[in-house]
């Protein structure tokens, strides 16, 4: 039997999933659990089939899908085969889901996008028949390699599935869910994107309440795990996980649910790993960008990435603190004006072009006879200057106005020309100087710093409460992080999602209550916890169950052991706690307080009404444990 959740597959016998808790005897009809026990599932598909498909053998199941490997008798070719689970048929909104994942595919006609060629419906067997593809998924070779894959076949992967995503993305479509099983091989070798069930169209309607978003925790990207309106960069951050993972073998960011994960990808930095050659490093730039936090610091369309992986460019991750600084080849440097040096003149040796130059002897004969007539000059130029300096100084003669020269005159104004560049220079320095300090500085806020929670829309009387715990006012201070928001007020629906509070900054949420099906005066049965509670089930099938033991340990040297504590919780949809109370009280007070903070941050397998999960109230007992 396998479970309609998590489709972990459990022996026929088993009352609750191995790997969720789910009830199983509450989500499968008791007649459905006879027939699977008289007829297997692939049997009911054949013979649903049979006429026109001839099933083979089952490639794999995923929790809304089971693969079947068929035969198409009229046309001799192999076929793939998704069929809906037959635990999951008389859900009406896993069957439009699964409906519409039949229609968005079968609109895409691309070569890296499995065609679609057939959508049917024969009894309880809701299909769609597809393309046979014969390589693996690459969730299977990266589990067959345990490490990472070189990096020429990375970026062959990354660029046939950003062909797919552009084409995609053209039309208007968002994948929503780009992970290694989405990415399929064919006989070629060539990457193939499929399943594009939880795709929605932009023009499209929405299949999931307010504040709930779909995907792969470990693949969502910053603005998915937020429940954002997502673009087609979203699918290029989770492509960036997927690269991420190919790289390195292991994806970037785990936890122990999809909280923690949701809650790394919204906060955390890349983790940077180790690389041991320039092309991997290389590369790694490249997902760097793909996974930055903010959708406009990413590759803005898939075009632009499939530019950078085959064009071989490099790529450099800038945040808006650090710019590149513009190129400064072919700049001409401006240097201080100096007095020019004469222009030296070369003259050709007598003869032809190859004569040979005069001898070192005929060179120095000329330079004596040059060196004595330049020292006669100086002597008789000194006898003949001292004896003027002196008749000038005794007023003999009078002195004669030297001429000018110009090329003092030249280097004079250039000194000057120097002189007032750079008082100038130093003045835009001291004016820019006083500016950067006038501004405030402006320091990184630490990833625990708090940030605030404002609420808008919350009608009067409503009763408002965060992780569990009632609150008062609309503006609140918060830890920043990942918290659970829920909204309680008479005559409207339950209002119930996760927030994300960023260090320093304030999230508006704009609260949207849905009127009650109860009247605007009056409050459900289910709503409220009494003496009448759940008559006759009518609140729920099966009750709320953890999904960890309630145990408190308790010092062996405690004075007193306190008494088991009873709580009354309200656990959601999700498995969640949206609140508790004591019940019944232990005789430790500090022991109902470590009940009540336990019981905050357990997880629950949430009640069951008609197969689907519904809030309801629970009492719950928490036993103390002697350590």
């Amino acid at each position: 039997m396998y479970c309609s959740r998590c489709g972990t597959q459990n022996k026929d016998s088993a009352k609750f999933c191995d790997s969720c808790g789910l009830d199983l005897t509450a989500t499968t009809p008791v007649g459905a659990i006879k027939e699977q026990q008289e007829l297997t599932e692939i049997e009911m598909v054949r013979k649903e089939l049979e006429k026109e498909y001839e099933v083979i053998d089952e490639l794999g199941r995923g929790g809304m899908a089971i693969v079947f490997k068929a035969k198409e008798t009229e046309l001799d070719r192999e076929v793939a085969i998704k069929v809906l689970p037959f635990s999951l048929a008389f859900d009406k909104e896993f069957v439009e889901r699964f409906q519409r994942e039949a229609r968005t595919s079968a609109k895409l006609e691309h070569p890296n996008i499995i065609p679609i060629y057939r959508v049917g419906k024969s009894g309880r067997v809701i299909y769609f028949v597809m393309k046979f593809l014969r390589g693996k998924p690459l969730s299977s070779v990266l589990a067959a390699r345990g490490a990472g894959l070189p990096p020429a076949q990375i970026r062959s992967v990354l660029a046939d599935v950003c062909r797919a995503l552009a084409y995609a993305h053209k039309s208007g479509i968002v994948h929503r869910d780009i992970k290694p099983d989405n990415i399929m091989f064919d006989e070629h070798g060539h990457a193939v994107v499929t399943d594009f069930g939880i795709a929605k169209a932009a023009s499209g309607g929405k299949l999931t309440g307010t504040g709930m978003s779909i995907g792969t925790p470990h693949y969502m990207s910053p603005e998915q795990a937020k429940a954002q309106a997502l673009d087609g960069r979203s699918d290029i951050y989770s492509l960036g996980v997927v690269a991420y993972q190919c790289l390195t073998g292991a994806v970037p960011f785990d936890g122990e649910d999809s909280f923690s994960i949701g809650y790394k990808h919204i906060m955390e930095e890349l983790p940077t790993p180790p690389l041991e050659n320039p092309e991997k490093r290389q590369l790694f730039e490249i997902v760097k960008k793909m996974m930055a936090k903010l959708p406009e610091q990413r590759f803005q369309n898939a075009e632009e990435l499939i530019g950078v992986l085959e064009g071989g460019r490099s790529v450099s991750f800038s945040t808006d603190a650090t710019m590149a600084l513009p190129s400064m080849s072919g700049a001409r440097l401006s240097q201080a004006a100096t007095t020019p040096l004469p222009r030296v003149t070369g003259t050709r040796p007598p003869g032809s072009g190859g004569a040979v130059p005069p001898t070192l002897t005929g060179e120095r004969e000329k330079r004596s006879v040059a060196a004595g007539l330049v020292l006669w000059l100086l002597i008789v130029g000194g006898v003949l200057g001292g004896g003027g300096f002196y008749a000038y100084k005794q007023g003999l003669i009078f002195a004669a106005k030297p001429p000018i020269d110009s090329t003092a005159v030249r280097d004079s104004l250039a000194r000057d020309a120097v002189a007032r560049r750079d008082s100038v220079l130093a003045a835009d320095s001291v004016r820019r100087d006083s500016v950067r300090a006038a501004q405030p500085i402006r320091t990184p806020l630490a990833p625990g710093a708090p940030g605030r929670l404002v609420l808008q829309g919350v009608p009067q009387g409503a009763r408002v409460m965060v992780d569990g715990q009632q609150v008062r006012g609309t503006s609140l201070d918060m830890p920043s992080g990942m918290h659970r928001l829920n909204v309680r007020a008479a005559g409207y629906q339950t209002y119930d999602r996760q927030v994300v509070i960023s260090p320093g900054e304030a999230s508006t949420i704009h609260v949207q209550l849905q009127p009650s099906d109860q009247g605007d005066d009056r409050v459900g049965p289910c709503e409220q916890f009494g003496p009448a509670y759940n008559q006759d089930n009518l609140c729920f099938d099966t009750r709320p169950v953890p999904l960890s033991p309630t145990f408190i340990p308790v010092p062996a040297d405690a004075p007193v052991f306190p008494r088991p504590v009873t709580l009354l919780i309200k656990v959601s949809r999700e498995g969640t706690t949206l609140e508790s109370r004591v019940y019944a009280a232990s005789n430790v007070d500090t022991f109902n307080n470590q009940a009540r903070d336990m019981a905050r941050t357990l997880r629950w397998n949430p009640a069951q009404k008609n197969g689907e999960p519904v809030e309801a109230w629970v009492q719950w007992p928490f036993q103390p444990v002697r350590q």
